[in-house]
């Protein structure tokens, strides 16, 4: 009786830690749309801002998740301002161990966060600080 209750608290204890490691993470794969409203600032100079001020445009956006693994992501985006023939933008990113917020870069050398608001929404900030130019924007994406 003794070596039962050994065998049985040691399975426990071996396969404990598998159930704890386990993540559940939101369903990134396929197309996620929304509508932004970008601040830029165009011709940077060497104090920063260029004189003039900034350019506030408004694009769609849709992003493509065209794999996920757990926590990590990989896609492109495209902005209804690009040309049908420009090449997507690829994204590259990983959800945190909570499973509500995530962290992702870009081809282009941009950067952001992400918030998850439940499976088919998230909201997220972006922002890129280019050799001549800088941009930042929120947006709220659906998934389609």
């Amino acid at each position: 009786m003794i070596t039962l209750h050994k065998f049985f608290f040691c399975s426990f204890v071996l396969f404990l830690p598998l159930s704890l490691n386990a993540q559940d993470y939101p369903e990134m794969e396929g197309l996620w749309k929304g509508h932004i409203r970008m601040v830029e600032s165009p011709k940077l100079v060497s104090s920063g801002l260029a004189t003039g001020g900034v350019i506030i445009s408004e694009a769609d956006l849709v992003l493509t998740i065209i794999a996920q693994d757990g926590e990590v992501f990989i896609g492109t985006s495209r902005l209804s301002t690009m040309s049908n023939d420009a090449e997507p933008i690829h994204v590259y990113g990983s959800i945190r161990s909570t499973g509500t917020e995530g962290l992702f870069i870009d081809s282009l050398g941009g950067h952001g966060q992400l918030w998850f608001q439940d499976g088919n929404n998230f909201e997220y900030c972006y922002s890129s600080l280019g050799s001549d130019s800088i941009i930042s924007y929120c947006a709220k994406l659906q998934k389609e």
